[in-house]
């Protein structure tokens, strides 16, 4: 009889621990285990730090809310030897590339097929290098939108010309000032670049004869270029490097969570929408 009621104890004690460690604690389904998804996520040197740490809480958000495996290899120049070890070791499904400075790699590395993962290119800051227009066609690309940017810079000099003020424009022949900046008939505030070793003496005396209050540099140049017009004692605007982007990494991530979910992937060019570019704005 002892034995009897020690061994409905037992079992009375076994389903009692049983329901304990089953309370409260949530399980992970086996079709969530198969499905799985992973990812590698390459971030540039170019970063920010708050961009950075808004990528690090995605990510945990990622693995820790949806499940998502990742590896993270940051402050990268290049896609190096260390990115072609991780993709020969691991079938990623996504692989996400962010930062400008990335891109001429990353379309190599895409161009090798050493992953069958789904590449999304992610445009970090704005180009004046036309890097971003060499996007692999394979790849999603996210980019800021090219047609705000230029009507960003068409008002700011159109008011500016609306005060009065005086501009000599700095150009190449290939990058012909538009004539509603500058008329035919002002032909003569302009200095080329091409084949023009005395650009410089040339910007000086016409900022002079003029009584120019501004100098903007139409097409692209170097720094030292910008630094030697301003030798010259006017404002110095390079309009190529003039607007400056702010992006919500948080937002444009958790898209990109709702796009895996979503397995609605595309290859092929997406500007970033309205909540994602926070702020565009002349420097």
């Amino acid at each position: 009889m002892a034995i009897k009621r020690f061994a409905l104890a037992l079992l009375l004690l076994s389903f009692i621990v049983a329901g304990c460690g089953n309370r409260g604690i949530p399980t992970i389904k086996q079709e969530l285990l198969d499905n799985k998804l992973s990812v590698l996520m390459l971030t540039g040197a170019s970063m920010s730090a708050p961009a950075k740490q808004s990528v690090g809480n995605a990510l945990q958000q990622w693995r820790d809310a949806n499940f998502i495996a990742f590896d993270w290899i940051k402050d990268l120049n290049q896609l190096d030897e260390s990115v072609i070890a991780k993709l020969k070791a691991s079938n990623y499904d996504y692989i996400y590339v962010i930062g400008n400075e990335l891109f001429p790699s990353a379309n190599g590395v895409i161009g090798q097929g050493l992953s069958t993962g789904k590449w999304t290119l992610l445009q970090s800051q704005l180009d004046v290098k036309g890097i971003t227009s060499q996007v692999n066609e394979q790849a999603s690309f996210l980019q800021i939108d090219s047609q705000q940017i230029e009507t960003l810079k068409n008002k700011w000099i159109q008011d500016l010309l609306a005060e009065n003020v005086v501009v000599e424009w700095v150009t190449r022949s290939d990058r012909p000032i538009p004539s509603a900046w500058a008329p035919s008939e002002e032909a003569d505030h302009i200095v080329l670049l091409d084949n023009n070793e005395q650009w410089f003496q040339q910007l000086s005396f016409q900022t002079r004869q003029h009584h120019s209050n501004t100098i903007i540099f139409y097409t692209p140049v170097d720094e030292a270029q910008v630094q030697k017009a301003k030798s010259i004692g006017v404002s110095v605007v390079d309009i190529s490097g003039a607007v400056s982007a702010e992006l919500n990494w948080a937002q444009i991530l958790d898209n990109r969570l709702a796009m895996m979910k979503n397995s609605s992937w595309k290859k092929g060019g997406t500007i970033y929408n309205e909540q994602e570019l926070k702020e565009l704005k002349m420097k």
